[in-house]
């Protein structure tokens, strides 16, 4: 059954936000919105966090559309907000730690 239901609101506008902001710290260089980053103090250039943690915070934003995709036209199990949440927390660790060991490559 294909309907907007509440559900399926919530999961595409959260998504919806999410991509917008990842756009934002991608090609738009707000890099500010992500917490405890300062480019006067990170070792990591600005360009490699804006190109890593813009990717991140995309793939989480389109993740959660195709769940709120997946709720319009199905019934999701309660279990779902879980396991996307265990998601996220992943894809932060690998953001964190790809932050911390970034080393500039030799050419």
């Amino acid at each position: 059954m294909l309907g907007l239901g509440p559900r399926a609101l919530q999961w595409l506008g959260a998504g919806a936000l999410v991509t917008l902001l990842g756009v934002l710290i991608k090609y738009a260089g707000w890099t500010w919105l992500l917490a405890g980053y300062s480019e006067s103090t990170s070792p990591v250039p600005d360009e490699v966090v804006r190109d890593i943690a813009g990717n991140t915070v995309l793939r989480i934003g389109i993740a959660l559309l195709g769940v709120g995709a997946l709720a319009a036209v199905t019934d999701l199990p309660s279990s779902v907000g879980p396991v996307v949440a265990a998601v996220v927390v992943l894809a932060v660790a690998r953001l964190i730690y790809r932050l911390n060991t970034w080393s500039p490559q030799n050419s």
